[in-house]
């Protein structure tokens, strides 16, 4: 992280009273650098390098304040673990239904205009477009296994 970005995340969280300390830091540049959108448990592993006094709950429990307060997204339409996204602009994700690899798809996806009804006064805080799929190592192998 750089600049701009780390200004943005600490006033994100000094404007939401969370104190703004290393190991929040290491959890959020954890997932800001990677491109596979880990669970909680691989970020709890890399973290742990750099503070092995670090618990699996402390990640857990800074990983939902994250989401609460817009830093992070979660990533979890098909895995049975929750799996985040530093990236909270708007994006897709490709899923693959064999190795539950989550990729972003940064090429625009053409999907239609939906119209969100305004029942109750609802109002929508996020929306996710995800393609399920097979990678292509999973796609090769499945291919070849059913022909």
């Amino acid at each position: 992280m750089e600049g701009k970005k780390d200004k943005d995340f600490i006033s994100t969280l000094r404007a939401h009273g969370l104190q703004v300390t290393y190991q929040r830091l290491a959890i959020y540049q954890t997932l800001y650098f990677s491109l596979e959108h880990p669970s909680a448990e691989v970020v709890y592993q890399q973290v742990r390098k750099r503070f092995p006094m670090i618990s699996l709950g402390t990640v857990y429990k800074t990983l939902e304040r994250f989401y609460d307060v817009g830093l992070i997204d979660k990533v979890s339409p098909v895995t049975e673990v929750a799996r985040y996204d530093a990236r909270t602009g708007s994006h897709h994700h490709m899923v693959c239904l064999q190795c539950q690899t989550i990729m972003d798809a940064d090429s625009p996806v053409d999907e239609p205009m939906m119209a969100v009804p305004a029942l109750e006064g609802f109002h929508v805080l996020r929306r996710q477009v995800v393609l399920q799929g097979y990678c292509s190592k999973c796609k090769s192998r499945y291919v070849s296994s059913s022909s």
